[in-house]
């Protein structure tokens, strides 16, 4: 199973972005089951926040059409809800984590817990260093 990053979810839905051909590609490889995709609901909830929000998205979604977005996503890719079951791992992976990167450190709790090890972003330097987790962006995992 492998995780997709916020940033994947946005550029597949971004035309106006360089990443957009790559991150759409990778979806409808998912879509079609050929890759086990998964998300957080956190990761859902950081989609929405930047596809409605004017000021990170140059042409925001409207309420309803974020919503079908995300429902779209949910059709074909697996959402894992760790709870507050993970919750309890943040501490330790978090323990030279100030401000929003507890976010990302979140995340990193959410797939130890869940078992997942790869995770498919651009920002491939929020998750290096942990020695147990694999970024890799799409053009790596379609290249496999």
């Amino acid at each position: 199973m492998i995780l997709f990053d916020t940033n994947i979810l946005v550029y597949a839905v971004n035309i106006n972005s360089e990443q957009h051909a790559m991150c759409r590609r990778l979806m409808d490889v998912a879509s079609s089951k050929q890759l086990n995709g998964a998300v957080f609901p956190q990761i859902l909830l950081e989609f929405y926040a930047v596809i409605t929000d004017k000021r990170r998205f140059a042409r925001p979604l409207n309420v309803e059409t974020a919503w079908q977005q995300i429902d779209a996503y949910r059709s074909f890719l697996t959402v894992i809800d760790t709870g507050f079951k993970s919750f309890e791992l943040l501490r330790g992976i978090s323990a030279n984590t100030v401000g929003p990167d507890i976010f990302d450190a979140n995340i990193k709790a959410q797939m130890k817990y869940s078992g997942i090890t790869v995770i498919c972003t651009y920002n491939k330097k929020d998750f290096t260093g942990d020695g147990w987790i694999l970024p890799q962006t799409p053009e790596e995992l379609l290249e496999r």
